[in-house]
């Protein structure tokens, strides 16, 4: 059946008046949402402040900018939320940055009090922000004057019986609440204990003051503080300056008092198995003095004695090199040659003449001096016994003469272990074992005879004191004596491999005197080497 014209046109006509009665509700709804007129401004001011005053320690610029954006909001210009920021970036600048944990307290105080969640931001934090920070959460605990916890405190109780507290946590507060703590004060007794309360019903909260405490007769003190799961407080019942009391005496008026539906409590027997006085989830339930161990509020360890390791050794350090020298026709062109010596004569001249066989010119096995070192070395100590380290420096009285090269750079790596624990943390002696490796030419240095070949010079074979004619090697030298000492050097290296062992002596905290001993081989021109040095050392 066909719709009537007139309802056709009152549809035409309402729907864009509902459209727009529809839109006009909802643009009026978001304006209500809308966030308060400066909080971009105090939002920019945070940003400002903090990652760029902040990072770059221009700590009073940024305490400026988050003052300024404060009396910029005023009472009404930004959100609590935003507000609430404002003062924990301002705490976060006065603690951290400025050292003033007062102010920064006072900060976080007026925080908290417009965001009870609000937090510092944890990339910022520090143990000067954590302490100013969990100040202003402890004086708001105290001073708070919540109601959203209810209880009827029991008026009295008799001697050596538990009293029974119940509270409720009002119903829009529940879903926040991870935990009710009650404080409370014996008789006589000077300070506050914390006892965690047990969930016994939908909005309810119950725990036992113990009977141990109450074997005096007096006012028992408590207040009651419920707390979110950042520690955060949710809602109070008394507090430590005005708390509850529950009057203790030796017969009771009426009835005894009980949690709702349960019966009143018995004897102190079954109260203390339960040991509830002894409950806790963190430090904060705990006195000064204590801290929560195993769900017990223990004494606090004293704290560890300061750490006095010097981590840090730069050294000086001077030392011969001895290495291990034997041969045979040291000085001939094939003993210099694949033998790596090198044999001067008394001019400083190479010697390359050319030796009798089997006479002389041999070197019986035996240690010989060798180049002297000096070397500044860099110590770390990676853990109380254990440091790496490095050593660069020059050798001298190296051979370069008579057409010889002579390297004179140290470069060394070494690894240390001390035998005593807590090496090098005071006064003292310190042995330690090494390990060390570098590149090094070591030269070391004995007198050889050699006596001339008479053929070789022109020489009377006949006639053993007969002089030498012509050159008997390579060179121009007419004539060379028959019988002539020589300076022989070994050139060993240019890599080593050496251990050894040593002993550090701590005349004064941070002064060293150290001694020690390597023994091992050069590579690849290849001979035994032993080190001893002689080495100061400052460490910080």
């Amino acid at each position: 059946m066909p719709r009537p014209r007139f309802i056709a046109r009152l549809s035409c006509a309402l729907v864009p008046a509902l459209a727009a009665l529809i839109l006009a509700q909802g643009a009026a709804h978001a304006q209500g949402a809308a966030a308060a007129p400066k909080d971009a401004q105090a939002e920019k001011a945070i940003t400002a402040a903090m990652d760029s005053d902040f990072l770059e320690t221009k700590f009073d610029k940024a305490q400026q900018k988050l003052q300024a954006a404060l009396d910029a909001c005023g009472d009404t210009g930004c959100s609590k939320a935003v507000k609430a920021r404002l003062y924990v970036a301002l705490g976060t600048v006065l603690a951290h940055g400025l050292k003033e944990l007062e102010d920064a307290r006072d900060a976080f105080t007026e925080g908290l009090k417009l965001d009870p969640g609000v937090k510092p931001d944890p990339d910022l934090n520090s143990t000067a922000v954590s302490f100013a920070f969990e100040q202003a959460r402890t004086a708001l605990t105290r001073s708070s004057t919540s109601t959203g916890l209810t209880l009827t405190p029991p008026p009295e109780q008799a001697v050596n019986t538990p009293i029974p507290v119940y509270a409720e946590i009002r119903e829009d507060l529940l879903a926040r609440t991870q935990q009710v703590t009650l404080s409370y004060q014996a008789p006589g007794a000077s300070a506050f204990k914390p006892l965690l309360m047990k969930k016994l019903r939908d909005r309810g909260y119950g725990i036992n003051i113990p009977c141990v405490d109450l074997t005096a007769e007096g006012p028992v003190r408590y207040y009651l503080v419920a707390t979110d799961k950042d520690g955060a407080i949710v809602a109070t019942a008394g507090s430590r300056e005005a708390p509850l009391t529950t009057a203790v005496k030796k017969t009771l008026s009426g009835a005894p008092p009980s949690w709702p539906d349960f019966a009143p409590p018995t004897t102190c027997a079954v109260v203390e198995a339960e040991k509830p006085a002894s409950q806790c989830l963190d430090d904060r339930q705990c006195n000064e003095g204590l801290q929560c161990s195993a769900g017990a509020c223990v004494p606090r360890p004293p704290p560890p004695p300061p750490d006095t390791l010097r981590r840090n050794w730069v050294s000086l350090s001077f030392g011969p090199d001895v290495s291990l020298f034997s041969g045979e026709g040291v000085c001939s062109l094939q003993g210099q040659s694949e033998q790596n010596y090198v044999c001067l004569r008394d001019d400083d001249t190479r010697y390359d003449g050319v030796p009798t066989g089997d006479v002389a010119n041999n070197v019986n096995p035996g240690f010989a001096l060798g180049t002297l070192r000096l070397a500044l070395g860099y110590e770390r100590m990676l853990l109380e016994n254990v440091s790496v380290g490095a050593r660069v420096g020059f050798a001298f009285l190296g051979t370069s003469d008579g057409g010889a090269s002579f390297m004179p750079l140290h470069l060394e790596a070494r690894g240390q272990y001390y035998l005593l624990p807590r090496a090098l943390k005071g006064v003292g002696v310190s042995p330690y074992v090494l390990l060390s490796t570098g590149l090094a030419q070591v030269d070391s240095h004995v007198d050889v005879q050699t006596y001339e070949d008479a053929a070789a010079c022109g020489a009377n074979v006949n006639d053993p004191a007969s002089p030498c004619t012509h050159p008997s090697g390579g060179t121009d030298r007419i004539e060379e004596p028959r019988l002539q000492t020589l300076r022989a050097t070994k050139q060993a290296g240019l890599g080593f491999l050496t251990a050894g062992a040593g002993i550090k002596y701590e005349p004064h905290p941070g002064l060293a005197l150290n001694v020690a001993v390597r023994a091992g081989l050069t590579f690849p021109v290849v001979t035994m080497l032993i080190a001893p040095e002689l080495g100061v050392g400052i460490g910080f």
